[in-house]
């Protein structure tokens, strides 16, 4: 048995629950450098500061994130708000900066900051909202309370509706009705929830499988826990991008818990999101993924995951401008992202302009400074601007993090600068370890390969590569486009010109 698979034997085991669960459901019912954005100031822009943890102990740093989490996602339900992400705020636990260098930076005028503090069966939460430019405290409350699931989800109701009363924003009944309801009344199934968000913002193999573990906990002492689904869905998404489970293989799961949650909430935008994924990546529907896209949006337009994954969808159909549109919301929304601005950064090269886009994913970088494809990215974009000196070490960078030969891609530069030499890089780029998007077949457009290009691409499809949506639209495939294999294979995967 491969180390792949070891890895995913728990996430098996979890699969399995998930069935056993939907069925019965069913039938029951630290930041780099960066420049903000040149826009003007939103003057109802706010961001969530992390909470700090002030019982000290490291048991109770999920529930603290978690406690965060919750009431950041009250926030961006509130349209007359604009909400910085997640990623972005979570640049600043443990930051020596003040709030008003930390308002710039996230082109936010009010932050919001504060504690929490777990001690047997009660907790203390306490916050206040800051105006950022006036450095002027607004509103500050103390909770304590007995740890009940009832009182934690009160509390982070009246924070939303107290920073909307101090911030004199405007609320619709629909917003208010869906800030104030429960998702769930049972406290251990909140509890496992809350656990497994904590893991699945850590981005890792292990750490998604633990993430899928306490979803279907959550699931399990809930079977109607709507956002238990949704979050389980977007594990289930991600797994083939970080060396899980293939596409088929995590498909009916993805799937079914969306449905499930979807037809829990029809009004959740985390659902509608993950569907639209699942639709444009996995389906190729991209047709029904942009109505998905679109409706999460519009119930939540502060949700700057699906501004991006819109915007890549928009990408692949080479929609340039709306596509740009798009991932500069989710930077808008989420400034310290690294995945945002990488995506926007890969954009703006793909849609010709190269040069433009290598600060925006040295910034991606700055952030994140071990994101293998955002490394890529830029040593590509070095490439399309022409520039192959600045290209090699990046390239080499990009066999470090990856675990590549580092001669493979000097190959790759050398028969750039010299086509008589094409053909030993073909040869070489071979190599098991290539880092491409997807695969060796990119760079073997490149050279001027078409006909081994073309062979790499279709065992890619027949192996559904979680990258290979993207062959509609890397310039590296302009060559061979026009090539009559080329044009089955975009009609296979359903791209319609």
């Amino acid at each position: 048995m491969s180390g792949r698979r070891l890895r995913f034997l728990t996430w098996r085991n979890a699969a399995a629950t998930f069935v056993i669960v939907l069925a019965r459901g069913l039938q029951q019912r630290s930041a780099g450098e960066y420049e903000a954005p040149p826009s003007a100031l939103d003057e109802m822009s706010i961001a969530v500061l992390p909470l700090v943890n002030r019982s000290g102990l490291q048991e109770d740093e999920y529930f603290t994130d978690g406690i965060h989490d919750e009431i950041l996602t009250r926030l961006t339900r509130i349209s007359a708000l604009s909400v910085r992400g997640r990623t972005s705020v979570m640049q600043y636990r443990d930051s020596p900066k003040n709030l008003r260098e930390i308002g710039q930076e996230l082109n936010a005028r009010y932050l919001l900051e504060g504690g929490v503090q777990r001690a047997g069966g009660t907790v203390r939460i306490n916050l206040q909202l800051v105006d950022a430019v006036r450095d002027e405290h607004l509103w500050a409350e103390t909770y304590d309370q007995q740890l009940t699931v009832e009182n934690l989800l009160e509390v982070q109701s009246e924070v939303a509706l107290r920073v909307v009363e101090a911030l004199n924003a405007a609320l619709t009944a629909g917003e208010a009705e869906r800030i104030v309801a429960r998702p769930t009344e049972k406290l251990e199934a909140y509890d496992n929830y809350l656990r497994g968000r904590h893991f699945w913002n850590q981005r890792s193999p292990a750490a998604f499988d633990s993430a899928i573990r306490y979803f279907n906990q959550a699931i399990l002492l809930d079977p109607d826990y709507a956002r238990a689904y949704a979050a389980l869905a977007e594990t289930y998404v991600l797994l083939p991008e970080y060396g899980g489970p293939s596409i088929p293989e995590v498909l009916p799961f993805a799937k079914a818990a969306t449905e499930r949650a979807r037809t829990l909430d029809p009004r959740l935008a985390e659902a509608y999101t993950v569907s639209g994924y699942i639709k444009a990546v996995f389906e190729w529907d991209r047709e029904a993924a942009e109505l998905n896209y679109l409706r999460a949006i519009e119930l939540d337009p502060d949700y700057a995951t699906a501004h991006q994954w819109y915007s890549e969808l928009l990408a692949q159909k080479r929609r340039w401008d709306e596509a740009l549109a798009e991932a500069r919301r989710a930077v808008e929304l989420d400034p310290l992202s690294p995945a945002a601005n990488m995506t926007l950064g890969s954009f703006i090269a793909y849609a010709g302009n190269p040069g433009d886009a290598i600060p925006v994913l040295e910034r991606a970088l700055g952030i994140a400074p071990e994101m293998a494809v955002a490394t890529y990215l830029l040593a590509s974009a070095h490439v399309l601007n022409g520039n192959l000196a600045a290209a090699a070490p990046v390239f080499d960078r990009v066999a470090e993090l990856t675990g590549g030969d580092p001669e493979v891609y000097r190959a790759y530069l050398a028969a750039l600068a010299d086509p008589a030499l094409a053909q030993a890089a073909a040869t070489a780029l071979r190599h098991p370890n290539v880092f491409g998007n997807p695969g060796t077949s990119e760079y073997l457009a490149d050279l001027g390969q078409f006909d081994e290009a073309i062979e790499a691409l279709e065992q890619e499809y027949e192996a559904r590569h979680p990258y290979l949506h993207w062959v509609n639209s890397n310039p590296c495939f302009e060559g061979p486009r026009s090539d009559p294999r080329f044009q089955d294979l975009l009609r296979r995967m359903k791209f319609r010109e």
